[in-house]
């Protein structure tokens, strides 16, 4: 079981009998969101990652794919970084894509910092500097 990793939604098993459900205002992004309140609720998942699946997650044609566009994807981080905000983070070299890293008790309780820039652009964290890209 783990609190570090979501399920991605190209494929997965859930307990019928759980409570959780998927959140229908989000178009995209489902699957984080119901990974996340898989562990909110149990307190983890199980992931299994010795099978590997082979699937065309931006190009099928259909589903999410139809809907799929850098406005949709944003409202969607939009709406998930509000339910999640100490589990959801934008992805650090993606820009309509996120990084769940869900918190430990610990972090739950505290706000997350916000990273500082420099002149430059660079993002300062913990008293190291990194380049922008």
């Amino acid at each position: 079981a783990t609190t570090r990793h979501f399920i991605l939604g190209d494929f997965f098993v859930a307990e019928a009998s759980s409570c959780v459900r998927f959140d229908r205002k989000l178009t995209l992004k489902e699957d984080y969101d119901f990974t996340c309140a898989h562990i909110e609720r149990y307190g983890a998942v199980l992931r299994c990652n010795r099978m590997v699946l082979d699937v065309s997650h931006y190009t099928n044609a259909g589903g999410a794919v139809s809907v799929r566009s850098a406005e949709e994807e944003q409202k969607n981080i939009k709406l998930l970084r509000s339910k999640w905000p100490k589990a959801i983070r934008p992805h650090p070299t993606r820009d309509n894509d996120v990084v769940l890293a869900w918190p430990s008790k610990r972090q739950r309780h505290r706000p997350r910092p916000t990273p500082r820039r420099t002149a430059a652009g660079a993002v300062m964290k913990a008293g190291k500097v990194k380049a922008k890209r």
